[in-house]
């Protein structure tokens, strides 16, 4: 009998034990195996009321990654968000997902056959230098592939592929349209420049008292001191390096000289350290680098320290938002191989300024906008009279000369090969699209603040092109890929809204 008992409970407890594992499995799974009706709030990302957690999203992501290595650029940025700028791969993970479930539903599974044959035709493997070795050790293997997980990407990008030829069936650029386009980048002109320097306009600006006031009384919310941050600071700055090193000597000088650097910012960074009192025991000649100290009184950004006047990269650093007060910050090299670490002490917030202190400002942002307002209505008003005068039969040179304006002889130029060496080049091939020979263009406005320019154009050429039918063959093609992308996108948005896609920090589907 007592054995019977212990047969009875062995089997009892086994049974008890496999249902605790696989409570827990479901209750604790990365997978969703019970669409969404478990750990809900784990979610990352919900695609047809299907609920994917972190694990599950993150191998789904990093496929985006592979995807651009591998050179499918049009897959990854179509799915990813075209117009997007950032690096969050969530709307990737939603699109894929829909992806997959679209080629499914018509019917396109690509086989074994077509994936091996695929792979080889990767833009990757086109570079002569790349081989199967290089993918699996450079791409493959540090983002956690493995072949099938290659398969799977490719069979993506063929259903991908093919989902957008079956879309775009029948999509043909108009010939008009395409004569267009290479008559826009291949005619060129002969034209002539007109600037309107704000400058000129700031000479006998008055801004008065009152003006002055009435500004402060109207933005005095917006008028705060610059917020300043103070800091104590080390600089490691290397042994000199004989003039007739090797590379090789070099090379080893820079990483013994890194490695002392790092040492010593690992004691510099203690939490529990006195980052002033650390610093002096490194202070002077050493080993391998030389050390100095110091501490810089709180400043702002627009006047940074002595010493950083010209170290955008260190002073973006210093005044990231996400520097926190009493934080050490990394080794921060600058030019010359030295290094800096900074240890933030100390924290002035803005306040509001009075309205002396706001003055100069307020001056200077007056002087701007009635400076600014000035130059352009005088571009306005030299237009109007130029095109007055030349409806009279004058020409432009005499035009301009009649109203006192200065010219400048612009070279021959195209949208293809837009006047060399101007830092304006593109806004004055902006100003002449469009516009026939003898017009002028619109009043267009400087980069930086500059004023305003003019451009006439005289004549308008056509250059003989030998490859005329090749690049409008180019050109056909890239209007019907532009047209083609455009519509499958739509279509895909479409299926987007359809799917009841929702990112973990929308409380809505996407849009």
């Amino acid at each position: 009998m007592l054995t019977q008992i212990r047969h009875i409970q062995k089997g009892t407890l086994i049974v008890v034990t496999a249902l605790i594992v696989v409570s827990f499995a479901f209750l604790y799974s990365d997978f969703d195996f019970v669409r969404g009706t478990v750990g809900q709030q784990d979610c990352v990302v919900r695609v047809y009321d299907r609920c994917y957690r972190q694990k599950e999203a993150r191998k789904l992501a990093s496929h985006f990654d592979v995807a651009l290595e591998l050179g499918m650029y049009d897959f990854a940025m179509v799915l990813f968000g075209e117009n997007r700028r950032d690096r969050d791969p969530t709307d990737f993970i939603m699109s894929l997902v829909i992806l997959r479930k679209e080629a499914e539903k018509m019917g396109i599974q690509p086989t074994s056959a077509q994936i091996k044959e695929a792979i080889p035709q990767l833009p990757i493997f086109q570079q002569p230098w790349v081989n199967a070795t290089y993918v699996q050790n450079n791409i493959l293997g540090p983002n956690g592939f493995t072949d099938g997980d290659l398969a799977q990407l490719v069979k993506d990008y063929l259903c991908f592929q093919k989902l957008r030829s079956l879309i775009g069936v029948g999509l043909e650029a108009v010939p008009s349209e395409v004569s267009r386009l290479y008559t826009k980048s291949n005619q060129h002109y002969t034209a002539s420049l007109v600037y309107f320097d704000r400058a000129e306009f700031t000479k006998d600006l008055e801004i008065t008292d009152e003006e002055i006031k009435t500004y402060y009384e109207e933005n005095k919310e917006g008028l705060n001191s610059e917020a300043k941050r103070g800091f104590d600071y080390v600089k490691f700055i290397p042994k000199p390096v004989a003039e007739d090193a090797t590379n090789e000597e070099k090379a080893k000088a820079n990483l013994t000289f890194a490695n002392a650097v790092n040492r010593a910012y690992a004691d510099l960074a203690e939490g529990t350290g006195d980052f002033a009192k650390v610093a002096a025991q490194y202070v002077g000649e050493k080993a391998e680098f030389t050390m100095e100290q110091g501490e810089l009184e709180p400043f702002s950004p627009a006047e940074p320290a002595a010493m950083l006047e010209k170290e955008d990269a260190v002073l973006e650093a210093l005044f990231s938002p996400a520097q926190q007060i009493n934080a050490v910050t990394v080794p921060l090299q600058i030019e010359g191989g030295a290094y800096y670490v900074f240890h933030y002490n100390n924290s002035v917030e803005p306040v509001p300024l009075t309205l002396e202190e706001a003055t100069p400002a307020i001056r200077e942002a007056l002087t701007a906008r009635k400076s600014d307002r000035a130059v352009n209505d005088a571009a306005s008003a030299a237009l109007a009279k130029l095109n007055e005068v030349l409806q009279s039969g004058s020409s432009f040179a005499e035009a301009a000369k009649t109203l006192g304006l200065k010219t400048e002889t612009l070279p021959d130029f195209s949208e293809n090969e837009p006047p060399a060496e101007r830092d304006d080049a593109g806004l004055i091939v902006e100003a002449v699209s469009g516009l026939a020979e003898k017009e002028i263009s619109a009043v267009m406005e400087r980069p930086g603040g500059l004023g305003r320019l003019l451009v006439y154009v005289d004549t308008i050429e056509i250059y003989k092109d030998e490859e005329v039918d090749s690049k409008k063959n180019s050109l056909a093609a890239a209007v019907e890929n532009q047209l083609d992308r455009t519509l499958f996108t739509s279509w895909f948005n479409q299926r987007r809204l359809e799917s009841g896609s929702q990112r973990a920090d929308a409380p809505t589907g996407i849009q």
